[in-house]
């Protein structure tokens, strides 16, 4: 609640910001009176919007628990106009996989014109609580909720209520190799069909540490903007997992509010570039025994533990990463693709100029090991004049694979 008050210190953070987005779940039962106050005063203060995101749907027959199916608008309305705000925004969340193919307990598996009528009453009851609220859609990127089916979403909603979703945000499933590519093209029949899309930019379920879910949120930002040269109609800065900890303050490292201030004054050093350690692997050319499918060995160094490479087999597999000129090491870390768990024996080998040009065994990880896990090792005596790393893999369980491979270490060193 520190974020809501006058000397909040999160000042040219909040410049930016022209919506604050609370869950429906807080607003209707969590948050007391006190707290809803203290919330839309500041943010009234700021002059920045208020917007809530719940699920629009009403669950009879099927959809009962789950998500994209909510009761109780009404209290949440009751309970902003209370506290003297008003919605001016809607999240919708997820209706459409939901309701359409989600296929769990309780599933619905309505066809896309059914989810289209039942959003378009659920927004026009709405309006006549808060006329002018503007209400959208956020939506998982994932499975068979591809790009096609929201580009044929954001069509058949507007052939069945006569007005275009106002803005449709994406929820990525990082996983994804090629999600850039698929947000882009959604966005782009957006603004063919008058519809903003934006992204929602955020970490890992699995990071350990606020530093580790920034640094892939801005990695993915990078992948997007950057990479891609795709300018997102919204950007969206969310977590539901347990990081970041810490909001405050924006002057500090490692805090959202410093993440959402660096993305408008300096995108290029988010990512692994704000790191504390220097990553000699990230982006380097990277090759392998063996690839399965999307999963090339470039995965493994781009920064992101959501993708990975993957041999497509078992033991001995091997990957090798060429750092492009001598470096002085000191350790490293690498994050597990594996299932099942069990034991594994990694090997760890540099050349370059240091090692005479032959391969020197570094470190030889082997022990049980279970996907995700991070294998660390800091050599007691700096290794220098490296420029080629090579891990085998002599045995597991497991197909062979890694999330990522981060070699510590500084340079270039002759």
């Amino acid at each position: 609640m520190d974020l809501f008050s006058p000397e909040a210190p999160w000042g040219r953070a909040a410049h930016h910001i022209q919506v604050f987005k609370l869950y429906g779940e807080w607003v209707g039962g969590a948050a007391t009176d006190e707290q809803l106050k203290r919330v839309v005063t500041d943010l009234q203060r700021r002059k920045i919007a208020l917007a809530v995101e719940g699920g629009p749907l009403k669950a009879s027959s099927c959809g009962a628990g789950v998500e994209g199916f909510a009761e109780g608008w009404d209290r949440l309305a009751a309970r902003i106009k209370a506290a003297g705000g008003t919605i001016d925004y809607i999240a919708m969340d997820e209706p459409y996989y939901y309701a359409h193919f989600f296929d769990g307990p309780q599933a619905c598996r309505w066809s896309t014109v059914a989810v289209a009528h039942e959003i378009g009453a659920f927004i026009k009851e709405l309006r006549e609580q808060f006329p002018n609220v503007v209400i959208g859609d956020a939506e998982p990127l994932s499975g068979q909720a591809d790009a096609r089916a929201y580009q044929d979403w954001i069509d058949t909603f507007k052939e069945i209520n006569d007005f275009a979703l106002p803005f449709l945000h994406m929820d990525v499933d990082w996983s994804r190799r090629g999600w850039p590519q698929e947000v882009k093209s959604i966005q782009e029949h957006g603004k063919s069909a008058g519809v903003a899309v934006g992204i929602i930019y955020g970490g890992n379920w699995s990071d350990p540490t606020d530093a580790e879910w920034l640094a892939h949120a801005g990695e993915r930002v990078k992948r997007y903007e950057l990479d891609a040269g795709a300018h997102p109609d919204h950007v969206l800065f969310q977590s539901w997992h347990d990081k970041p900890d810490h909001l405050l303050p924006e002057t500090a490292e490692f805090t959202f509010t410093r993440f959402i201030d660096r993305y408008f004054n300096d995108k290029a050093r988010l990512g692994s570039a704000s790191s504390r350690e220097r990553n000699l692997a990230y982006s380097k050319k990277a090759t392998a025994s063996g690839t399965d499918g999307e999963h090339i060995a470039a995965n493994a160094v781009d920064g992101d533990r959501a993708t990975y490479w993957s041999a497509g087999g078992l033991p001995p597999q091997w990957i090798e990463i060429d750092l492009g000129r001598p470096y002085a090491i000191k350790g490293a870390r690498l994050i597990t693709s594996q299932t099942p768990a069990g034991p594994t024996t990694h090997e760890l080998y540099g050349r370059g100029p240091g090692t005479d040009g032959t391969w020197q065994l570094l470190h030889r990880f082997q022990r049980p090991t279970t996907d995700g896990e991070a294998l660390d090792q800091a050599w007691p005596k700096v290794v220098t004049g490296v420029e080629s790393i090579r891990i085998i893999t002599t045995s597991s369980p497991s197909w062979v694979g890694w999330r990522e491979i981060e070699i510590i270490g500084s340079g270039p060193t002759p």
